[in-house]
């Protein structure tokens, strides 16, 4: 777990670094990370100067009432899916005003999985001002012990997320 810790905090240095050499605002809203990814981004110094907003949207209500996840995509596809994560992300980038947004939402477990949507299943939303995006993060932890699973695969969200958004900003012109 440690050196899955040492990537975050490099990632989200790099991340920050990125942000400010853009000239660029970050928010988030997190459902499974629970305000993980706000978390890593502001351990680093100087990011007050790239982070404004984070949400932690866990409650269905939370994701309709201040995120705009439309009603009928929670009650049809439900908080963990690929059109959850899409209004997150978008949804928190308008209502933040940010340059760029990222959300997650997901099964951390190690209860709550199903056969269609198991422990590990995750999504992640990225927005920004040319568009957003959503792709499913899935993280198989079947052989991580029950008792360090949901941490796992919490922190593997914020790895993967900050990834995504490393990239995207890597190739911003």
């Amino acid at each position: 777990m440690n050196e899955l810790n040492l990537s975050i905090d490099k990632t989200a240095e790099n991340v920050v670094k990125l942000l400010v050499e853009e000239k660029m605002i970050i928010s988030t809203a997190e459902s499974c990370t629970g305000g993980l990814i706000s978390g890593a981004v502001t351990s680093v110094s100087g990011s007050s100067a790239v982070i404004e907003m984070g949400l932690c949207s866990y409650a269905n209500r939370i994701k309709n009432e201040f995120l705009a996840v439309p009603e009928y995509i929670l009650e049809k596809y439900g908080a963990v899916s690929y059109q959850t994560a899409y209004y997150m992300a978008k949804g928190i980038r308008l209502l933040s005003g940010s340059d760029i947004s990222v959300s997650v939402t997901g099964i951390a477990g190690p209860t709550g999985g199903t056969d269609k949507k198991p422990v590990g299943t995750v999504y992640c939303g990225i927005s920004t001002k040319k568009g957003t995006m959503s792709r499913l993060i899935f993280t198989p932890a079947d052989d991580i012990p029950d008792e360090y699973k949901r941490e796992y695969i919490r922190k593997m969200t914020v790895l993967k997320a900050l990834r995504w958004v490393e990239s995207i900003l890597a190739t911003t012109d």
